[in-house]
């Protein structure tokens, strides 16, 4: 059932995000002028903000964007070409307020912006819940996609330019989308993965439900490896990112009496394993004797000797004032010499 439908709206009222469906009952759906006539006036009491801190505002936007080309003649333009967001641009009017002491426009042109973005919101929320079902089961609740899904939309309005000719809806329909796909990248999986990784399990996933319906049947990773032109250690690897963490809190017997947790076995060192591990610490450290002052600490620091943790290249390279690849001859020289030392025969064993 489509979002503008009324009866899709009512049913969504009994929901948990009633408050977005009172919200858009007091902002009912814009026509075409309507829409461009609020765009409008979002538009030019935004510009007008700007060029009034012209006189004195350059400074704050420079430190705002240092990353601007500031060379331009027109550096108004410079920023609207930026687009900025809401959180600066009411930064900018309070910051403006505090340094201009005279009579001003700014309140009123805050109050039009205001006016403009709230009714333009409310009226297209309904377009952020029909996308936000498109995407539901898929790691997040519905009142959390319509949030992505809002912030897509603010960040429209703010990004759209009313000379571009197309209907707001349409052009704000790729933000949400965005926006609620980067919430479902960052917070639908108990373990984050990178965004180009994500993409990659998604892709290889479709591409196996294809071999695997053509097949009638599920198929080997030698299968898969085939039809996909993968390695098969590569195809393991997809499979790998693409299972979903077990709770070890999670029961195993009907009952739940039992869970995961306790299957595992203890990781607690035995007597005899605690002593062995002191044996051959205490020997690594005898060891170190045979090694030059440098060779000793990048030894204990690459390897968490009396350290608490063991320390990367360049941090040790940091220490030393060296090079990271001199760090690491530095360690294979070193290791040599303890191979050496370990291999020799010990004197006591001929008695």
């Amino acid at each position: 059932m489509n979002a503008h439908n009324p009866a899709w709206f009512a049913a969504a009222a009994d929901a948990e995000y009633n408050s977005y469906a009172e919200w858009s009952r007091l902002h009912p759906l814009l026509t075409a002028e309507q829409e461009r006539a609020w765009l409008q006036q979002h538009q030019d009491a935004s510009l007008a903000l700007v060029r009034l801190t012209q006189g004195i505002g350059k400074s704050w936007w420079q430190r705002r964007y240092p990353g601007l080309n500031w060379e331009q003649r027109d550096w108004v333009k410079t920023i609207w070409d930026k687009r900025p967001n809401h959180a600066d641009m009411n930064a900018l009017r309070l910051w403006y307020l505090e340094q201009h002491s005279g009579p001003t426009m700014v309140p009123r042109l805050w109050r039009r912006l205001l006016q403009a973005r709230e009714m333009l919101l409310g009226s297209n929320i309904r377009l952020v819940f029909s996308v936000a079902h498109q995407h539901v089961n898929q790691g997040l609740e519905l009142t959390d996609l319509v949030q992505e899904g809002q912030l897509g939309l603010m960040r429209a309005l703010e990004k759209f330019d009313v000379k571009q000719g197309t209907r707001f809806s349409t052009y704000s329909h790729y933000w949400i989308q965005q926006f609620i796909r980067l919430g479902l990248k960052n917070q639908a999986a108990l373990i984050r993965k990178p965004t180009n990784v994500v993409d990659d399990v998604k892709r290889f996933q479709r591409q196996l439900v294809m071999v695997q319906q053509s097949a009638g049947k599920p198929v080997s990773v030698a299968t898969i490896s085939k039809e996909l032109n993968m390695d098969e250690a590569q195809v393991r690897h997809f499979l790998e990112l693409g299972l979903n963490p077990l709770s070890l809190d999670a029961p195993v017997s009907d009952d739940g009496s039992d869970s995961w947790a306790s299957h595992l076995e203890a990781t607690d060192l035995t007597t005899y394993e605690a002593t062995e591990q002191s044996e051959v610490i205490d020997r690594i450290r005898q060891s170190l004797g045979v090694l030059g002052h440098r060779e000793k600490v990048i030894v204990a620091l690459r390897y968490g000797i009396q350290q608490g943790r063991e320390y990367g290249y360049r941090e040790i390279a940091d220490q030393l004032g060296v090079s990271r690849e001199r760090v690491r001859q530095l360690e294979k020289e070193a290791l040599n010499k303890l191979r050496a030392h370990w291999d020799r025969p010990d004197p006591m064993e001929a008695f």
